[in-house]
Order: structure tokens, then C-alpha cells, then sequence
């Protein structure tokens, strides 16, 4: 006879001790409606899309969750202010976090129990719906003409404060050569602003660049990357030749797991 599962008819189920880092994360990206979530044995997925200009992943790994469990594969979209505001039900207060998913048409169960009233706990049934498969963008990342920089987090972030606000458009430049790393804005009037990294700065953690790429993105789709680079510890930014962008962020949560944020952001068509 066989065992029953201690699951039950749960498909899936994941836990976490902390929902801190996981609730940043979510807020990051809740830059449309809706968003897909999929998870396997790989860990949990959560995409986001803006037509077909960016594409935003949250991804957790199974080490990332204090417990997991993941039978098939699965797939749903959901509301993604829906699922914000259930995290956010205790506002700042230290909460552990339960999901729990039972079978398509079936809605994301979420508890939240606060650690400062052991009394209290608070669960949302979250619909979820059939969605499209997000864009694979991954499969443009992966050739022998990828410039890859890694840098601090922090530092990067207080690159992207200081520049100009009004700009309309970014222009980012990877090169082997100097100047190696640069950024620039184009604001309203036209007027130019940039930063320069050298590859031997502090806050480079690693260069690999084998070509010179320049590439110019709205400025609204880089901006959509702010709240993500304001709370990673590193970020690696990869570029195709034609300009496609990937923009990796990892953060930390409390116990030193590792959650992992991903834009890809295309550019635009002309950089003159």
C-alpha cells in the first residue's frame, strides 16, 4: 500500500522563515497586472512582462525556502498586486510564509504568521487563471559574444540615482577597451550626462567583455529596475551584440539565502 503523502493533494508546497526579502522581491517587479508563475524541481518562478520591451523573473531556488515541495511541473498566472498586498497584510512586522497550491483552476493559498503574536495568522486564497508562456529570452544570452561585468549592488544603485531623473533614454556602453563600462542619458532638452567605470574600479567583481556593444533603452524600462537594484548585493549586466540587455540581481535574505531577480530589457532600434 502506498504511503499517503504528508502533502496531501498538494501540488505544491513552499515555506519560508522570513518573508522579507521574498516581499521586496515581489515588489520589484509588480510593474504590470499580471504575472506567471511556474515552479519545478528547479525552484519557483515568478515573470513579468511589458509587451515586448522587458521581462522581469524572480527566481528561487529550493535552498532558498526552508521547505519545498513540487510535484510535476506547474503553471499558472495570477494577480500580481493581489499576491503584494497578502504579503504586505502585517506591514513591516517579521512574518513566516506558507504556499500552497493544489491543481489548476485551484487558487495559491498563502498564510502569513507574524512572530510577534504567535495567536495570529492570516491566510489568502489567491485566484489564478490560464496565462501565455513568457518570452525566452534566455536562449539570445547564451553565445560566444556575451560581455559579462559583475559589480556591487550598492554601488551600482547610486550610479543610477545620480543620473539625470528627466532623461528619456539611457545609453550603455561594454567594451574591452576604455572606457569599459559606461552609462549615458539623453534628457529632454537633449542635454548628456554619463558615468564612467573602469574595470579596475572597486566595484568591479568581474570583466569579461569581448567586444564593444552600444546600445540605447527607454529610460522608463531602466527605471523599472530601480526598487530590485536598490536591495542587491550584486548585479551582472550582459549584453548581446545587437544590444540586448540582461540585468541579474541577487539578494540576501535574512538566513543568507540567495534570491535572484532577472531583466531583460530589448533596446532600441537605432543608437545614433
Amino acid at each position: 500500500m502506498e504511503e499517503a503523502s504528508p502533502y496531501g493533494d498538494y501540488k505544491f508546497v513552499g515555506r519560508l522563515d522570513h518573508v522579507k526579502t521574498f516581499n521586496q522581491a515581489i515588489k520589484s517587479i509588480c510593474f504590470n497586472d499580471y504575472g506567471m508563475l511556474q515552479v519545478s524541481d528547479d525552484g519557483l518562478r515568478i515573470t513579468v512582462e511589458q509587451g515586448k520591451s522587458i521581462q522581469a523573473t524572480l527566481f528561487m531556488p529550493p535552498g532558498a525556502f526552508k521547505e519545498f515541495y513540487v510535484q510535476d511541473f506547474q503553471s499558472f498566472g495570477l494577480k500580481m498586486n493581489v499576491l503584494s498586498e497578502c504579503l504586505n497584510l502585517f506591514g513591516s512586522a517579521d512574518c513566516s510564509l506558507r504556499m500552497m497550491y493544489r491543481d489548476q483552476g485551484d487558487p495559491l493559498k498563502i498564510i502569513l504568521y507574524p512572530y510577534d503574536d504567535e495567536d495570529v495568522s492570516t491566510e489568502c486564497a489567491i485566484k489564478t487563471m490560464d496565462c501565455e508562456e513568457p518570452i525566452d529570452y534566455d536562449m539570445n544570452l547564451k553565445g560566444s559574444d556575451l560581455n559579462v561585468i559583475f559589480v556591487r549592488g550598492p554601488n551600482l544603485s547610486k550610479v543610477f540615482h545620480e543620473l539625470e531623473k528627466s532623461a528619456e533614454e539611457f545609453e550603455f556602453v561594454t567594451s574591452p577597451d576604455r572606457p569599459h563600462f559606461k552609462i549615458t542619458t539623453v534628457g529632454i532638452m537633449q542635454a548628456v550626462f554619463s558615468v564612467e567605470v573602469a574595470k579596475t574600479s572597486p566595484m568591479m567583481m568581474m570583466f569579461n567583455c569581448k567586444q564593444t556593444v552600444v546600445a540605447r533603452y527607454k529610460s522608463q524600462q531602466i527605471r523599472l529596475t530601480n526598487k530590485a537594484m536598490q536591495v542587491a548585493t550584486k548585479v551582472a549586466i550582459k549584453t548581446n551584440s545587437i544590444g540586448l540587455l540582461e540585468l541579474h540581481l541577487v539578494m540576501q535574505g535574512e538566513g543568507q539565502e540567495e534570491i535572484f531577480v532577472q531583466f531583460y530589457i530589448i533596446p532600441l532600434l537605432n543608437a545614433d
